[in-house]
């Protein structure tokens, strides 16, 4: 036997010699997962059917109904004279009053005053309490009508929403009658357009009730503010004349006249003066202005000339002493001294004059000072007049501007006192198909979400499936070879026992894929040498290990090779049963030193091999496995067969087969084919892995080659049966 203490390098002429991903990852393979749900191709079927038959079953019992529409169109709200807007257009609705609307159009009020008018609480469509159960059929006790119930169920049947961003408004409603839903939607908005109108007018009256009441008080506040003016410009003397008081009229008069004043007395100065200066400068003052105007010393001065023309013309004739001369000299000097006599009372005038306009401009200035003192109390009293007057005016105004808007509005109101903010645009009509369900559209939804959910179904069912079900899933997670797979029996020869097939079908499916684990053994090498010492196990128990064991051990011996097959299972025995012999002495007695080996090998009754069964039980059979008599036990049937066939326990139940493992040159996993956990294989076979550092083998057992089939294209085939003799 080989030396257990090294590990050569054992292979199964595998093409894979990759690490094992002992973790499992990357196990599912997009091509794989396609072929799997394929191959469940009855499960998306049996899905699909039930899929299906649930539609049909939902479509015979549910009730058609009939859903409707009704559309409603919200104007701008005009004619109310509460908004005091008289001049502006009114403005559209904003996204805002169409929320509002569609509240008013929902809310519990409306509705209840829509059941009533249709009496909708004696429909046993929306009042459950028409519908009486089994109890009140018994007892005869009259059914209860609950208002908010049926409130509720009209409510859930109706849907109110703007179309867009129009400022249409949608009233959808659904019922089992198709006239009921008509009836039901067109009705809401009549009532809501309804409810509008009499809330405008309870508006318009209560506004111009109120409005009437706000001109009255403002009639009396603008009598009584004028009256206050009135009164308190009789008191404060502020009458109006030409648009100012009277004391502002006399200022103003006293400026006048006081410029007036000021501009003669200049004047009357300015003529004195000059006069003064002619006297004074020694120059005649007849040529001063005044003089030369005065009538009387014009008519003295022609008087004069007219005389000296006479002087001139007597001088001419007669001598100056001629007593016509001495008369028109005479005459003459009288003139001269009447002109004097008149210069010297206009010079006298001139001097009166200066001083009567200074005396009168000295006279107004008193006035006018008197008159601009008195004004600075005038002044306060006609600050408070002009506040009366103001008051009086706002009140005016105010009533004016009542009256007014009041007037228009009024008229407006009048005439829109029959017409709502809202109009039916579309009214909803009696339908003859209901809107659901729709058949063609449920059916061909049902079809379709059938094959979505069966596939979906199929789908995780495969993704969640443990097992492993293809050579190339088997070498793509593990990293271990694979040995091959074997078919599962059914009827008879699972009855009769795999490895009695092996004997009766010795060409069939079952034998020949036992023969290809024989060729994977056979192939197995250790170091330079041929494997000839093979453990089967398995990770649980009913995977197969046992039969596959005793079917390998028949193949070997059917072959021409010495084969022994050992039963290494002490807690569970099964090799005698699966051969069909009775339970006898075997390896426990061996390792105990109770039986030789002439006592425990048996011939088996079906072919050459030799068997030695498990035996007695054993306090401790991992320790007994594990000591010096089992390899000195291993080592004789080493050097005495060509192949030891040992059959150990489950390796999830025991460390009986990692302790094997490191005594045996090869060992087979079975592993139950889409059943045993990839996880747990993984843990397997790293447990093995770390026990004798060698390669482990995997066989795929119990395999359904109908569904196998449909995972791969490689698949088992089947040769002709015939006669075979077995000697």
């Amino acid at each position: 036997m080989n030396n257990i203490q090294s590990t050569p390098v054992v292979t199964f002429g595998d093409r894979r010699q990759a690490a094992p991903n002992i973790e499992g990852a990357g196990d599912i393979s997009p091509w794989d997962l396609l072929r799997g749900v394929w191959a469940r191709k009855e499960l998306v079927g049996a899905t699909f059917a039930g899929f299906m038959v649930l539609a049909f079953l939902w479509l015979a019992t549910v009730t058609p109904t009939y859903t409707v529409e009704t559309r409603v169109l919200i104007s701008p709200r005009t004619g109310e004279i509460s908004t005091f807007d008289a001049t502006n257009s009114p403005t559209p609705a904003d996204p805002e009053t169409m929320q509002s609307e569609i509240q008013v159009l929902t809310s519990r009020a409306l509705v209840a005053e829509l059941i009533a008018d249709l009496h909708l609480e004696h429909n046993p469509e929306f009042n459950a309490a028409l519908r009486p159960g089994f109890i009140a059929r018994l007892t005869g006790l009259a059914p209860s009508t609950d208002t908010d119930a049926i409130i509720d169920r009209v409510l859930g049947r109706l849907n109110v929403y703007q179309k867009g961003t129009s400022r249409v408004i949608a009233i959808e409603f659904t019922s089992a009658n198709a006239r009921t839903a008509a009836l039901v939607a067109n009705r809401l908005a009549e009532l809501y357009i309804g409810r509008q109108i009499a809330q405008k007018n309870a508006i318009n009256q209560q506004a111009t009730k109120w409005l009437a009441q706000q001109i009255e008080d403002l009639r009396t506040k603008v009598q009584s503010s004028e009256a206050a003016v009135e009164a308190y410009r009789a008191q404060s003397g502020l009458f109006l004349t030409n648009g100012s008081t009277v004391p502002q009229q006399q200022l103003t008069d006293l400026n006048s006249q006081l410029s007036a004043a000021q501009a003669d007395r200049a004047e009357t100065e300015a003529k004195l003066a000059n006069a003064r200066a002619l006297i004074a400068e020694g120059n005649s003052v007849n040529s001063a202005a005044a003089v030369l105007q005065s009538p009387l010393i014009q008519n003295l001065r022609q008087q004069e000339v007219a005389l000296r023309a006479q002087i001139a013309q007597m001088s001419e004739t007669y001598l100056p002493t001629h007593p016509k001369m001495v008369e028109s000299q005479a005459n003459l000097n009288d003139l001269d001294r009447q002109i004097e006599k008149e210069v010297g009372k206009i010079i006298q005038g001139l001097e009166n004059d200066a001083r009567v306009a200074s005396a009168r401009v000295a006279s107004l200035k008193a006035s006018l000072t008197q008159l601009q003192s008195r004004m600075g109390a005038l002044n306060q009293d006609e600050v408070q007049l002009r506040a009366l007057e103001r008051d009086a005016a706002t009140n005016r105004s105010l009533l004016e501007s009542f009256l007014k808007r009041y007037e228009e509005a009024n008229a407006r109101a009048e005439a829109d006192a029959r017409t709502a903010n809202a109009s039916i645009v579309s009214r909803a009509q009696e339908l003859t198909d209901p809107t659901f369900p729709k058949t063609g559209s449920v059916m061909t939804l049902a079809v379709v979400a059938g094959l979505f959910i069966s596939l979906i179904v199929s789908f995780f069912v495969e993704v969640f499936a443990s097992g492993f079900r293809t050579a190339e899933q088997v070498e793509r997670v593990t990293g271990m070879p694979f040995l091959g797979l074997v078919p599962e029996l059914d009827g008879r020869a699972a009855s009769a026992g795999p490895a009695n097939d092996v004997m009766r079908e010795p060409l069939g499916l079952y034998a020949e894929a036992v023969r290809g684990l024989q060729g994977s053994v056979m192939l197995a090498r250790v170091g330079n040498r041929r494997a000839r010492t093979v453990l089967v196990t398995s990770a649980h128990k009913d995977e197969g290990k046992t039969s596959t064991a005793a079917s390998l051990a028949r193949v070997l011996a059917m072959g021409g090779y010495r084969t022994v097959l050992v039963d290494a299972d002490m807690r569970s025995p099964s090799v005698h049963l699966s051969l069909g012999m009775p339970p006898q002495a075997g390896l426990a007695e061996l390792l105990t030193g109770r039986a030789s080996f002439a006592h425990v090998i048996r011939q088996d009754f079906g072919s050459y091999a030799h068997v030695i069964q498990a035996g007695g039980a054993l306090p401790n059979p991992t320790a007994a496995l594990a000591s010096s008599q089992m390899q000195w036990v291993l080592q004789a049937l080493d050097n005495t067969y060509d192949y030891v066939i040992i059959d150990s326990p489950a390796a999830m139940a025991a460390a009986d087969a990692q302790v094997l493992s490191k005594m045996a040159d090869v060992t087979v996993l079975v592993v139950r084919w889409s059943n045993t956990s990839r996880k747990v294989v993984a843990r397997v076979l790293k447990t093995l892995s770390a026990a004798s550092g060698r390669r482990v083998g995997i066989l795929l057992t119990r395999v359904n080659l109908r569904r196998y089939r449909r995972y791969t294209d490689t698949a088992i085939e089947e040769y002709p049966s015939r006669p075979v003799r077995v000697a």
